[in-house]
């Protein structure tokens, strides 16, 4: 028989990652997602685990993006110490990736 874990024996023992102001990173709503995932398909079952596969990959494809976006405005502000990423910086970035044009395409078609 496999000994269940408790909760309270770890969670002293685990490290928060902290921003760079000492807060917590932004975390996408798991919960809202699941409650949207659940309006959206009203006669069926929404399982939990679709919402946090949902979750993860909308964290992932943030990511993809800001980095990215980061990357044009580093090459458009050489000097400076201060980070600006604009709206057209993340324009050229989704412009320059094909892989993340072609997504869009089949998105826009779906849609």
């Amino acid at each position: 028989m496999a000994k269940k874990r408790s909760s309270s024996s770890t969670s002293g023992t685990a490290k928060k990652r902290k921003g760079p102001a000492g807060q917590q990173p932004k975390r996408f709503p798991l919960q809202k997602i699941h409650e949207l995932l659940k309006s959206k398909f009203p006669s069926g079952v929404v399982k939990p685990e679709a919402a946090v596969f949902l979750t993860a990959i909308l964290e992932y494809l943030s990511v993809e993006f800001l980095e990215l976006s980061a990357n044009v405005a580093r090459s458009r502000e050489k000097d400076g110490d201060k980070l600006t990423v604009t709206l057209q910086d993340t324009l050229n970035a989704i412009k320059s990736d094909p892989e993340i044009m072609e997504l869009l395409e089949k998105v826009k078609k779906k849609g």
